[in-house]
């Protein structure tokens, strides 16, 4: 039926859509678990971002974005709003990270660190826009901005190397080199 290069290769989806789905649920259960409230401050990072920062360097435009939107979507079906609305800040920092990533010729923590931090700003500058302007969602927004958007950010880009260490260490960039996911 299925030989072992083909083993081999199933293996490795089935952990990347784990760590994936990990990197999406931890967070969120973190967070419900802790119940933040408007009064207190947001630090936990979030993994899926920085999952997303790491895969961009190796994947190209068309099948990162897809695999961005569904990731998001699926990590959006576990929040009060629209899913739509995380696919699409999603997949414009996949873009924004596929830019950065092809500028800067090698990745070190740094960089890593750099380019993640950068990446999400951009998510949250755009789920802050879409959500007061688009969607005509009043709240503070300086309290969205200080309690929750700049501390995230900042704890994701910390956290980032460890992430790309998790990836680097199931050969993940190694495994997208070679097979550029031709299935998606």
């Amino acid at each position: 039926m299925f030989s072992s290069k083909n083993n081999n290769i199933i293996y490795k989806y089935f952990y990347i859509i784990c760590l994936f789905l990990f990197l999406i649920i931890f967070p969120l259960i973190f967070s419900n678990y802790f119940n933040f409230d408007s009064g207190s401050f947001y630090v936990f990072p979030n993994l899926a971002l920085a999952g997303l920062v790491y895969v961009s360097a190796y994947l190209d435009v068309y099948s990162g974005w897809i695999a961005a939107y569904i990731m998001f979507y699926v990590y959006g079906s576990m929040t009060p709003l629209n899913p739509s609305v995380f696919g699409l800040a999603g997949t414009l920092s996949y873009a924004a990270s596929y830019v950065v990533w092809r500028r800067i010729p090698y990745d070190n923590v740094p960089n890593e660190i750099l380019i993640t931090f950068i990446v999400s700003c951009i998510f949250y500058f755009i789920l802050f826009l879409i959500v007061f302007y688009g969607l005509n969602i009043n709240f503070l927004y300086w309290n969205f901005i200080l309690s929750y958007g700049f501390p995230v950010t900042v704890s994701t880009a910390l956290v980032s190397p460890w992430v790309f260490y998790i990836f680097k260490k199931i050969g993940f960039g190694n495994f997208l080199n070679k097979k550029k996911l031709m299935y998606l």
